[in-house]
């Protein structure tokens, strides 16, 4: 197994981890690799692509420092040995099924929680464990990154379940049985990172994200003309927001003002720095929107951000009304993998 060499042109590539499996050692101990193509985030863009192209260097940049501290420290990272390796189908494409033994140093780098294999993890898979990277370079040592693409779902354990997975690999691997040993090195996971990454690639439907980026003065002529029944979303708000500041209600009320509107669509953004009240905020839009018998899919990016505001949705209702959960909760459809979402007691009682 030989490292993928570095390929110049990032932007045409569709995944984030198609870049990292082309940087060498020497492009991922280069601080400097990036450093006349890093520039500082203006405060105002030409265009849509220029907005997205200011951040693409930016998340190469952060990926890079990322997989470096995790390869120096490579010593103490979860790790297993291979005992199945075969390709996968389709052949020719990079793919393999693994199975490994069992992983060892498994407490490290995810705080409480024991390591186990998930989709997006990004490895190195060498002939010998590597307790430093320079023994990756050595005589007769061989490696190549791979990254998680399915973790499988035939056992009943979650364990089990973290010992069989599917990988893509940075180059073509010869699968001689018995000949040498392989061992599986955990480095980083990618999904965080490779989701911005395939949002700042998005080249269709922008139509969207021009609406939030517009600052047009222009955009006034486009205010909704329909506001009869925010007065009367007025005064349930109010008595919901008893624990929000003015910005904070008008806030929810502009975002109620767009939902009369029949004339168009609309995008609201609530931003602020941390402390400023924004789950608070979104937690009356939703509850207010409940009581409204207003459909909503709320999504959010990680499970502990969507069980957070599911909590506090549920704690507002009970304090807004001693019988309303029961009123309202077969309101609430609350989707995900149990183990996974790690719910809040407030929930556990529900579902």
């Amino acid at each position: 197994m030989m490292e993928g060499s570095h390929k110049k042109n990032t932007k045409k590539r569709n995944l984030l981890v198609d870049t990292v499996f082309s940087w060498s050692l020497d492009n991922i101990f280069n601080e400097h690799l990036f450093k006349n193509k890093v520039e500082k985030i203006p405060d105002s863009f030409h265009s849509v692509e220029h907005y997205f192209g200011c951040y693409l260097y930016p998340l190469l940049e952060e990926t890079r420092a990322q997989v470096l501290s995790s390869m120096e420290t490579i010593y103490r990272a979860p790790f297993a040995k291979v005992v199945a390796f075969e390709k996968a189908k389709p052949y020719g494409t990079k793919l393999y099924d693994v199975k490994v033994d069992y992983w060892q140093n498994r407490f490290n780098d995810r705080g409480k929680e024991p390591y186990k294999t998930l989709p997006g993890d990004l490895f190195i898979l060498a002939n010998a464990k590597p307790e430093t990277v320079s023994d990756l370079q050595r005589v007769g040592r061989s490696w190549a990154f791979a990254s998680v693409t399915k973790v499988s779902e035939n056992e009943n354990k979650d364990y089990s379940n973290s010992l069989y997975f599917k990988i893509k690999a940075s180059k073509e691997l010869e699968v001689v049985k018995g000949t040498e040993s392989l061992f599986m090195v955990f480095l980083v996971n990618l999904i965080p990172n490779g989701r911005i990454w395939k949002a700042l690639h998005m080249s269709k439907n922008l139509k969207i994200i021009k609406e939030v980026l517009c600052t047009d003065s222009l955009a006034q002529k486009y205010l909704c003309s329909e506001k009869n029944d925010v007065i009367l979303n007025k005064g349930l708000v109010q008595s919901l927001s008893s624990g929000l500041n003015e910005s904070q209600t008008g806030t929810v009320l502009a975002c109620l003002e767009m939902l009369h509107c029949r004339e168009k669509s609309a995008v609201e953004l609530i931003w602020g720095p941390p402390g400023t009240g924004k789950t608070k905020t979104t937690v009356t839009l939703l509850l207010t929107l409940l009581q409204m018998n207003c459909r909503t899919l709320v999504c959010a990016p990680t499970n502990v951000a969507i069980t957070e505001v599911a909590s506090r949705v549920v704690k507002m209702v009970t304090e807004v009304e001693s019988n309303a959960l029961f009123c309202l909760w077969e309101k609430f459809f609350y989707l995900g993998i149990r183990r996974d979402l790690k719910l809040a007691q407030t929930l556990k009682r529900y579902i």
